[in-house]
């Protein structure tokens, strides 16, 4: 594919011209996301080495991306109690990939009193879920469909559902500040900037917004979330939600980064050839940034009564355990109702549930010596337990 071809079906007032049309909508609401968005674009352009599937494929993404913020932003007008909503006191997820974020978010969201943003409702926010249709809901099956038409090796590799609770990365694809965009194609430069430079302000802003949209009809006692890379800004994160409760998974970095390589790598492979050895010490060094960044945060005592740490191999031991200690720090009410939901869930979702995920971290020009090195403050500062 040429760089013409793909700087014309990339350009950033084209696709907006294209969602405005579409929709019918030009509002796009709170949060200049230009700058991103042009970033976004020119690193896919001059980065990526998409084919025409692969360029079809990004390109429909931001089409979705686009689409779906328009659409939201309009239904704040249809219905003026959206922005009234007040989200209050989150529950977050976070860590490395790979570090056991997905299993206990899900495991949380179990809790009949709380709210998480399921994948089906993220796919297609508008018209605003109901609670009265909330279980029975079209764009569920909609949502799955697509989820079954994927790949069983990702599948194995991390467990999706319709009525799964999604990830904050996913929202923050609206205002195309989400590493997302850098699973599914090769656009370091972009991704540099996100990670490096990014105001993360306009993320923040739709972030919010889809909330408040999902939350209007369908309420609960109060969000729980998850996104490993608020780890890149747990700063930004305490400053859109300053009453947010923060968990912060923990796991050997020798485990975790040969998983997510091969995640990564296997993404992109769908869309553009693939350099291993790239993928791998693009991970490594975007993630160690997030580590460091996380151990100046502890280590400035700031946030300090807001966030709770939890080790990965607590949870393999115990799952009930590490969510009884996650309702006690934050003085949070565990029913029974919940813990029977929780315990039904596990029952339902053991490990390997759909194969087994298979990968050799030398493939990506990884080892465990030199990856416990270079993590080897942050495993020393949490006592995090390595094997072998």
């Amino acid at each position: 594919m040429s760089t013409t071809a793909a700087a014309s079906r990339l350009n950033p007032d084209k696709l907006k011209a294209n969602a405005i049309a579409t929709t019918g909508f030009s509002d796009w609401g709170e949060g200049d996301f230009s700058e991103a968005l042009e970033r976004l674009c020119r690193s896919a352009v001059d980065e990526a080495g998409f084919g025409e599937h692969g360029l079809a494929s990004f390109a429909g993404r931001i089409d979705k991306a686009l689409t779906t913020r328009l659409q939201l932003i309009a239904d704040r007008s249809r219905y003026p109690e959206i922005a009234q909503q007040q989200i209050n006191a989150p529950l977050i997820v976070a860590g490395l990939p790979r570090s056991g974020t997905t299993i206990l978010h899900a495991l949380l969201a179990q809790d009949p009193a709380v709210r998480s943003p399921q994948k089906w409702e993220v796919d297609e926010p508008s018209p605003p879920p109901r609670k009265e249709s909330y279980t029975t809901d079209p764009r569920i099956a909609e949502s799955q469909a697509g989820i079954d038409a994927l790949p069983d090796k990702f599948k194995a590799m991390h467990a999706m559902g319709a009525t799964l609770p999604d990830e904050c990365n996913s929202i923050m694809m609206m205002a195309f500040l989400s590493p997302n965009y850098g699973a599914t194609a090769s656009i370091p430069s972009y991704m540099r900037w996100l990670v490096g430079e990014a105001d993360m302000a306009p993320a923040f802003a739709i972030h919010r917004a889809m909330l408040q949209n999902l939350q209007a009809f369908a309420p609960g006692r109060n969000w729980v979330l998850k996104a490993p890379p608020y780890l890149w800004w747990i700063d930004d994160l305490f400053r859109a939600y300053p009453d947010a409760k923060l968990v912060i998974t923990h796991r050997d970095p020798s485990e975790v980064m040969p998983s997510n390589s091969s995640l990564i790598a296997f993404l992109q492979s769908l869309n553009a050839p693939v350099d291993l050895l790239a993928v791998g010490q693009e991970q490594t060094d975007i993630w160690g940034l997030g580590i460091d960044r996380l151990l100046a945060v502890r280590a400035s005592g700031r946030h300090a009564d807001r966030i709770m740490d939890s080790q990965y191999q607590d949870f393999i031991t115990d799952p009930m355990q590490v969510v009884r200690a996650v309702y006690a720090r934050f003085g949070m009410s565990l029913s029974n109702e919940a813990i029977a939901a929780m315990a039904a869930f596990m029952a339902e979702n053991q490990q390997g549930k759909h194969g087994k995920h298979e990968y050799e971290a030398e493939d990506y020009g990884l080892d465990r010596a030199t990856l416990r090195e270079r993590f080897a403050k942050y495993i020393q500062t949490f006592s995090i337990p390595v094997r072998g």
